[in-house]
């Protein structure tokens, strides 16, 4: 009888050491699956390439510039006028600046390159005293301001531009400039990339000849596109106070415009 029992409780065993492995096993197998289901082989190689620590790399900055001749001329100019009616000050200014539109027009500049850059209207008071020894606020008229902004590409008729507004009415000039047009400034700055480049290149050389370092490959290259050309301060003048002869035929020339392309160059390096 106890034989028969020793060997049911060993056989018991058995089977329950054997249910355990399976179950320990089965249980790997999944744990096993998920973590290669969560980070792929590819995933964890490219992660490695990326973020390689060993990696040795230099930035640097770069740039290129030039000198241009201006392509445009843009002038601010236009008629301000007063009166005691809102009415009649708008209607003498219409008048003006009409003649004036017409003189720019029969001196060659075309209406595309004439548009309105600020209109204004406002009351004009004086401050007087009272009887009581107050200050007071007494509407005296109205000031209308017609602004007009000419864009051309004669920038050798700037002068004569002027003359002819004032000629016909203007009196004022806001501003006078000489700048670069959108398309000549964009390919300027296109030719200056690899000018900025080099000199990115050159100065990363420089930097690696005490630490017997060479460059064996670019990782990154980022062309900054804020490219802003330096232009001279505008003219600004105004008619109020002295003769509008004092500003007819004055000699107005333009300079050289100033840009630059600016890039940062990541390189690779390694030792000699």
């Amino acid at each position: 009888m106890d034989n028969r029992v020793n060997i049911a409780v060993i056989i018991g065993v058995v089977f329950v050491l054997a249910f355990a492995v399976t179950l320990t096993q089965s249980e790997n197998q999944v744990k096993s699956q998920i973590v290669e289901d969560e980070i792929p082989d590819e995933l964890i190689y490219e992660w490695l390439k990326k973020y390689d620590p060993s990696e040795q790399t230099i930035s640097v900055s770069g740039s290129a510039t030039v000198s241009s001749d201006p392509d445009t001329l843009i002038i601010v100019l236009g008629v301000e006028s007063e009166a005691k009616t809102a009415n009649a000050s708008l209607s003498q200014n219409s008048n003006s600046l009409n003649s004036v539109i017409s003189s720019l027009s029969n001196s060659g500049i075309s209406e595309d390159d004439i548009q309105t850059s600020n209109f204004s209207i406002y009351p004009l008071y004086d401050s007087i005293k009272d009887s009581d020894g107050n200050w007071q606020q007494i509407l005296n008229g109205y000031r209308v301001s017609n602004i007009l902004s000419i864009q051309t590409e004669k920038i050798d008729s700037a002068g004569d531009i002027i003359d002819a507004a004032v000629s016909s009415g203007a009196n004022r000039v806001d501003n006078v400039s000489f700048q670069l047009s959108d398309d000549k400034l964009q390919k300027i700055s296109d030719d200056l990339i690899a000018d900025a480049i080099n000199d990115a290149t050159q100065k990363a050389e420089k930097a690696l000849v005490p630490l017997e370092q060479k460059i064996v490959g670019v990782k990154s290259v980022i062309i900054h596109d804020d490219v802003v050309p330096y232009y001279d301060s505008p003219m600004r003048a105004s008619f109020d106070g002295f003769a509008e002869s004092s500003m007819k035929s004055a000699p107005i020339m333009s300079g050289d415009e100033e840009i630059t392309t600016n890039v940062s160059v990541v390189f690779y390096i390694s030792q000699q």
